[in-house]
């Protein structure tokens, strides 16, 4: 992508778990957790570029390496909690969802000293009009959640949704990843490691035109282990789109670090830190 300038600030988040967590398989004796080296090499190019994100962590990550929070929390990260263990939430009694978030946040507070005042679930598994879980974040003391997706489905035809950030009933902000417009009538969640490794460029970036003309600032998102080549990813049909160009993604990405400014979900949308 050319150096262009733009006075909108984006926000960037990453959401820190293993090749493993994503498949639903444990590792076997002859592979080998990555997260860590994956994590410090992609906290390396954020400082290379001066670029501080939001850091959605695991809690059982955290527990294992909690200098890997600590890091990034010297450096002027944002720390938000991933949930504990990787499980969809549509395999979660609302007990266990709530025990789930709970035990990563008390691991990552544990870390950092200080609380922890925003929550992504896996598979952005949160579904609009799905209200309990919403409530339980706000029980727990959270200040919002990104993991509503604008699109209920694919092709994304439909926005079911607002593309900026928006308050549930019971107060807690719902901040949605940028769900980008393509052909004038597709919606795709395209700011993230998936679209940098797979939409041409000069396509990518006329869709972050049209999204800042339309919506403004936008939230994007990758994970620590597409930025590695040899990951595993598991089995399952299609799971191959998730080896597909990894190459591709360090040197695109810092290339939109170049090009746009990025900071901490907090940073970018202030207004969730009011009541």
């Amino acid at each position: 992508m050319p150096a262009a300038t733009s006075p909108i600030r984006h926000a960037l988040s990453i959401d820190v778990e293993d090749w493993y967590h994503d498949s639903g398989v444990r590792p076997s004796a002859t592979e080998r957790e990555r997260v860590a080296a994956n994590t410090e090499r992609l906290l390396d190019l954020l400082a290379a570029h001066g670029v501080r994100a939001t850091w959605f962590f695991l809690g059982e990550v955290a527990a294992r390496y909690p200098d890997l929070v600590r890091r990034a929390a010297a450096a002027g990260h944002e720390i938000g909690s991933h949930g504990h263990c990787h499980r969809p939430l549509s395999e979660l009694l609302w007990r266990e969802f709530r025990d789930d978030v709970a035990r990563s946040l008390a691991v990552l507070q544990d870390i950092l000293g200080a609380p922890v005042l925003g929550y992504r679930a896996p598979y952005f598994g949160i579904k609009m009009g799905v209200h309990w879980p919403i409530g339980l974040l706000g029980e727990l003391g959270l200040r919002y959640d990104s993991s509503i997706l604008a699109i209920d489905r694919l092709p994304g035809l439909e926005l079911i949704c607002p593309r900026s950030p928006f308050r549930h009933a019971n107060g807690l902000w719902e901040v949605p990843v940028a769900v980008l417009r393509l052909l004038h009538f597709w919606h795709l969640p395209a700011a993230s490691g998936n679209g940098l490794r797979l939409m041409s460029p000069r396509l990518l970036r006329r869709a972050i035109a049209h999204f800042e003309r339309d919506v403004g600032a936008g939230v994007f998102y990758l994970h620590p282990w597409e930025l590695d080549p040899a990951s595993p990813s598991g089995p399952g049909r299609g799971r191959w789109l998730l080896r597909l160009r990894r190459d591709r993604l360090e040197p695109r990405l810092a290339a939109l670090l170049r090009e746009r400014t990025f900071v901490p979900i907090c940073e970018a949308f202030p207004e969730l830190l009011h009541a």
